[in-house]
């Protein structure tokens, strides 16, 4: 059978020369869920489109999605209760990173022989480790820190981890610039046209930081459960109102003090392989490295670093051999790209808060990040 060609002219989408219409999108996509490669599960496609949709606006209202991936916002809103029951999908809301906010950290650690497990435990029940993931190479374990600065990490995180006596040795890399996180990868099911209109209802970071609502802990603790919670489900929990929870919320996700991610189980995403690795790039090719990896949806993290690699990234891929055709194009991209570094994950326990069971899917406990709350005014002592 010939391959059929996509493309785009005049900002429509074609194929074979013909316009693409969200009918046909849906029967390629559909195709494309039939072919994927190996043993990867994956969800059917009307369930990856509400949550590609949900990843691009996290807390629009079913009728606003309704509209736009002609369904009933009924229909829409079982789906997702079915999809959060069964720990497949979920939403979170964690410490932005824009603009430079928020500190993100990394820390590979090496166990004692046999103690891997318990080791497992307890940081898992640390709250300012949002992630945990046992790699397969370099490290037993790899973290990922997201706190609002570093003192939480020097003070909190690194002393529980440097007196654990099952804890052999650790290297601690800092990121020093964010490209892209977790809240920015994407699904690849919606077409253009709906992609467009449903992230017109996310507007993103639209001002600088300003004065910390407040409320931004209470806030944070409801909302690290569940990101799509109302004002007046958030009021109920904090002893807040509901016109006042609006208002911070806003100025939260504007400012980008607040940022909200839309979570897929990995072993249902068609994406079963997790690689993380650590490059370095000579500065006149950074810019080039970075825009090649961003041309990747399921890019989860790429950050400028500290240490002997100057560059991390990580990558959901669908099979093994997309790790070699990904080190090949950054090559191309970047031909003085080294790789000093390249892990692929064997299980995650912790991701952004939650924990996982081995299927990758939500047990339910979230154990949520600390967030500090705002500093009191400095006193001046001048005027008196």
């Amino acid at each position: 059978m010939p391959r059929r060609a996509l493309s785009l002219e005049n900002g429509s989408l074609e194929c074979d020369g013909l316009p693409l219409t969200h009918a046909r999108y849906r029967e390629k996509i559909a195709a494309n869920h039939l072919k994927t490669e190996g043993s990867c599960m994956e969800l059917p496609p009307d369930d990856l489109e509400l949550i590609h949709a949900l990843q691009l606006a996290p807390r629009a209202t079913w009728t606003q999605l309704g509209s736009v991936l002609r369904r009933h916002p009924a229909t829409l809103a079982a789906r997702w209760e079915r999809l959060r029951a069964e720990g497949q999908a979920w939403i979170t809301g964690h410490i932005g990173t824009a603009d430079g906010q928020g500190c993100v950290t990394f820390i590979g650690l090496e166990c004692r022989s046999g103690h891997r497990a318990e080791v497992l435990e307890r940081l898992c029940a640390v709250p300012e480790i949002g992630t945990v993931e046992e790699a397969a190479r370099a490290w037993d374990l790899r973290l990922t820190v997201l706190t609002r600065n570093w003192e939480q990490v020097a003070r909190g995180v690194l002393p529980i981890v440097r007196t654990d006596p099952d804890i052999m040795r650790s290297q601690v890399t800092l990121a020093t610039r964010l490209y892209s996180a977790g809240n920015n990868w994407r699904l690849d099911v919606l077409s253009p046209e709906q992609q467009r209109r449903i992230a017109a209802l996310h507007p993103g970071v639209t001002r600088p930081p300003g004065a910390t609502p407040p409320t931004l802990p209470q806030l944070m603790t409801v909302l690290a459960r569940d990101g799509r919670a109302s004002a007046v489900e958030i009021a109920a929990e904090t002893g807040t109102h509901p016109t006042t929870v609006a208002r911070h919320l806003r100025q939260a996700c504007e400012t980008g003090l607040l940022a909200l991610r839309c979570e897929l189980a990995q072993d249902w995403s068609g994406y079963p392989i997790g690689c993380q690795w650590y490059v370095r790039v000579p500065p006149a090719q950074l810019e080039a490295a970075v825009s090649y990896l961003r041309s990747y949806r399921t890019l989860r993290l790429c950050a400028a670093t500290t240490g002997d690699a100057n560059l991390t990234f990580y990558l959901w891929l669908r099979t093994p051999g997309a790790i070699a055709d990904v080190e090949a194009g950054l090559q191309q991209a970047a031909p003085a790209v080294q790789v000093i570094e390249s892990d692929v994950g064997v299980r995650t326990h912790k991701r952004t808060g939650w924990m996982l069971n081995e299927d990758s899917t939500a047990t339910g406990e979230v154990i949520v990040t600390p967030v500090l709350p705002p500093a009191p005014p400095l006193h001046d002592h001048r005027r008196h």
